[in-house]
């Protein structure tokens, strides 16, 4: 599946261009090939001993990127220093290089790396500084960047923009590999070293979080071995009963399961919604409030799902602070819902001008692909009238079709 990004720009398609395959003049690649090989080595010798708990302390990880220079300056000027976000709601400071060097070196393309400790007691601005010190030795770049700390959310975290092209003239590119081991890594490491190993009364709380979690865990990839054809039945047999039956009742709570007949009867998409989730925090909360549409028709929308026409019943501002996301509740016409993931505030076309999504609007989405195979969505408004003719070609009779259709009355010839 493609990724569906959310963005205004349309991306060129160049038929002269050629990718370097000289990998050791790419940092970058480069180090991502020396950790595919060190990987498969480490998981092979991890694989011959029992494995033993990680003590070190947890910390979030997450990076993003764009290739918008607007955007790229809505982060710096705007959201990396936001009233309100910094220690006793003040406006955060800007740390890194020099900032005045920055802007004048600023591209597009940009990256987003978001940094947050599971311990209180870890200061998150040294944090980023060695952070970005060690993603400098590792990667070769000598990156321009700048960070802030923010304090408005449960755990204290950092925000690190990096300029796309570093102070050689290099053009930097960071894969996929880096992102999710050496960026964790190093981010726990560095932790560590500031605060100490975890306490096994740490894991204990740990492991206490796992059976209420509103994302996916451990003990949800044991539930899903026990299913046959989505039921799970519980007898004595079963390796941590009671964790098991904790954790049940929890999705039982989340609407992802229900209880009958001596076991549980799981929702046919139970994973997909916990792991939607865990990516977009909301995914849940907006399926329990949608206003025409029964919760389990309700999925992410990838573009994949073609033009969609409906009511947009809620917008969302993912509440981690990772990103300037945001997220539309789409019910359509149809009877299923769409969860609708923006990198920044959605807007829709009216009468061929750009105005900002609002709740209660009707609209059509659609989606077109880019010569590099990208899904870009468009959005435009919609009348009643326009909205009353598709209901009554398609034959469409859900709540949200009978409820326009109560609206206003109008006679088709």
């Amino acid at each position: 599946m493609r990724r569906f990004l959310f963005e205004d720009k349309d991306y060129q398609y160049r038929p002269s261009f050629r990718r370097n395959r000289n990998a050791s003049k790419d940092a970058g690649r480069e180090m991502a090939r020396l950790l595919r090989t060190a990987s498969k080595a480490f998981r092979s010798a991890r694989s011959a001993s029992p494995r033993q708990p990680d003590m070190r302390q947890k910390c979030i990880a997450k990076m993003q990127y764009s290739g918008s220079k607007e955007a790229h300056t809505v982060q710096l000027e705007k959201y990396l220093i936001r009233e309100g976000a910094g220690q006793d709601g003040k406006a955060p400071a800007l740390f890194g290089t020099d900032l005045e060097e920055y802007r004048e070196k600023m591209v597009g393309r940009n990256f987003r790396i978001f940094l947050s400790p599971e311990s209180p007691n870890v200061d998150v601005k040294a944090l980023a500084e060695k952070f970005m010190d060690k993603l400098t030795k590792q990667t070769g770049y000598d990156f321009f960047w700048q960070g802030a700390t923010h304090y408005n959310t449960a755990h204290p975290h950092a925000h690190l923009l990096i300029n796309g092209v570093d102070k050689q003239g290099r053009e930097i590119t960071i894969p996929k590999d880096i992102v999710k081991t050496f960026m964790r890594e190093n981010a726990r490491n560095l932790c560590t070293e500031q605060v100490g190993r975890r306490t096994q009364k740490d894991l204990e709380i740990e492991s206490d979080r796992e059976l209420v979690a509103p994302r996916f865990t451990r003990l949800d990839n044991q539930i899903s071995e026990l299913s046959v054809r989505q039921r799970v039945t519980i007898d004595g047999s079963v390796k941590n009963k009671e964790r098991i039956l904790a954790r049940l009742e929890t999705l039982k709570k989340l609407q992802l399961c229900k209880y009958e007949n001596g076991g549980y009867t799981l929702k046919a998409s139970w994973q997909d919604d916990l792991k939607n989730n865990s990516r977009y925090n909301t995914f849940l909360t907006a399926r329990k409030e949608l206003q025409f549409t029964d919760p389990s028709l309700m999925n992410v929308y990838t573009g994949e799902q073609g033009t969609i026409t409906g009511k947009v019943t809620k917008i969302y501002r993912p509440e981690d602070d990772t990103s300037n996301n945001h997220i539309a509740v789409l019910e359509g016409l149809n009877g299923k819902a769409y969860f609708v993931p923006f990198l920044k505030r959605p807007e829709v076309y009216d009468s061929g001008k750009k105005t900002l999504l609002k709740e209660g609007e009707f609209i059509t989405l659609k989606t077109f692909e880019s010569q590099t195979g990208r899904l870009t969505p468009i959005m435009l408004m919609q009348n009643t009238r326009t909205i009353q003719k598709e209901i009554k070609k398609n034959n469409y009779s859900g709540a949200l079709a009978k409820t326009v259709n109560q609206t206003k009355e109008i006679t088709f010839t």
